[in-house]
């Protein structure tokens, strides 16, 4: 199974939650735990650089119904990418990740290999500093900027879709249009409290989802909750609440 069968209203298709943990015993416990709550599940570098598509296989088979999104931000020569997006897609995920600065021929490159997944673009990362961007891209004067070129870029070069902070989605969504899948991670609920936390351009389920979001990706509010089950449910009705305003008309619709 390549992608979820869940109705546009159902707000379990639209959480990922990312298995970012080190060992499969762990993660296929948060499988178990969530897959009654998550659409998707999230395979990232940490986990799959050290069990590689075993990962996959087992969460795949422990969560029969929900979508494998690979996220590994392939970043390198055209061949070598269209050669791993062959692989990933064998896998049966549904979702795999490229970086968005890897350059229009990676991206069609990584676009024509997918097969049944679709490729989603990385724009800018939930963790960067807006204070170090000119030192990554000296022409953009806000992480916004530099998200619309990476963003405008990917999508010229056939990428189903973007990754983007809950900051950019907006204005993203409104450069996309509705075909393009939107992927939020940074979300933080109200009432989460993260320790330590990487990430700092950031926002709520009801922000991103309003904005125009797809899919969220929710990972420490749920996972290091003392109940997880019941933060998941709680992101759910928040997802819910939000879709149901979105789909009304007036200013809160979109």
């Amino acid at each position: 199974m390549t992608f979820p069968t869940f109705a546009p209203d159902d707000p379990r298709g639209r959480l990922a939650f990312p298995l970012d943990v080190p060992d499969l015993d762990r993660a296929l416990r948060l499988t178990e735990l969530l897959s009654g709550s998550a659409g998707w599940f999230k395979i990232g570098l940490e986990l799959f650089v050290a069990l590689g598509p075993e990962a996959v296989g087992r969460v795949r088979d422990l969560a029969p119904d929900c979508g494998i999104f690979l996220d590994l931000k392939l970043h390198d020569i055209p061949a070598t990418v269209a050669g791993a997006m062959r692989r990933a897609a064998a896998l049966g995920a549904g979702l795999v990740t490229v970086h968005g600065q890897g350059g229009p021929e990676m991206l069609r490159a990584a676009a024509a290999s997918a097969g049944a997944a679709r490729v989603l673009a990385v724009t800018v990362l939930t963790s960067l500093d807006p204070a170090a961007l000119p030192e990554l891209a000296p022409a953009c004067r806000a992480p916004g900027a530099l998200a619309a070129l990476l963003a405008r870029r990917a999508l010229e070069s056939s990428c189903h879709g973007l990754v983007c902070s809950p900051e950019e989605t907006a204005a993203l969504r409104a450069l996309a249009g509705p075909a393009a899948l939107i992927v939020v991670p940074g979300i933080r609920p109200a009432w989460a409290r993260v320790a330590a936390d990487d990430q700092t351009r950031v926002g709520t389920p009801a922000r991103a989802i309003a904005d125009g979001a797809d899919l969220l990706v929710v990972g420490r509010p749920i996972r290091d909750a003392v109940d997880p089950r019941k933060a998941a449910s709680l992101v759910l009705e928040e997802i819910a609440a939000a879709l149901a305003a979105r789909r009304s008309p007036g200013p809160a619709g979109r």
